[in-house]
């Protein structure tokens, strides 16, 4: 089950995003940094993802709140 409200993604879930070049790519969240979404592209590849390239999620098996990225940034 696909969503598109970037505020409900947690740790675990796939996240689909748009690269300068127009191509879809997908990765799985790891943690909140202070610019966005940081998820693993695969072999430990990161990618950060932003309101500005999102495009969609899907929820995980395993997901789970991210506490830790929500403090150090500073958000509720």
């Amino acid at each position: 089950m696909s969503s598109t409200n970037y505020s409900e993604i947690m740790i675990g879930d796939t996240v689909y995003y748009s690269t300068p070049q127009g191509q879809v790519g997908k990765g799985k969240t790891v943690i909140m940094g202070d610019h966005g979404w940081v998820v693993n592209r695969g072999n430990g590849q990161p990618q950060v993802v932003t309101l500005e390239n999102f495009v969609k999620f899907n929820k995980g098996r395993d997901r789970r709140e991210d506490f830790i990225g929500k403090f150090l940034n500073g958000s509720n």
